[in-house]
């Protein structure tokens, strides 16, 4: 199979270091300090916010996964 036909590994690879990447961001954002109009809860609402990016990456990892275990791509789980 080719990358154009079957583009799993690149995409579980692009998804990984985009994990890695908000992971850093959010690090980053842990040692600094909220400017503009910051309310009691800013620092929860930014909290929630690193949570529902990982939420949303892990469903599309799962989904990935359904579909290449559908297309015969991997193994199922």
């Amino acid at each position: 199979m080719t990358y154009a036909a079957h583009p799993f590994p690149a995409i579980f690879a692009q998804l990984r270091a985009l994990r890695k990447l908000i992971e850093d961001l959010e690090e980053a954002e842990k040692h600094s300090s909220l400017r503009g109009h910051q309310t009691v809860d800013s620092p929860e609402a930014i909290r929630l916010s690193f949570d529902t990016l990982s939420a949303g990456l892990s469903d599309i990892e799962t989904t990935l996964a359904t579909i290449a275990e559908a297309m015969g791509e991997i193994r199922k789980f």
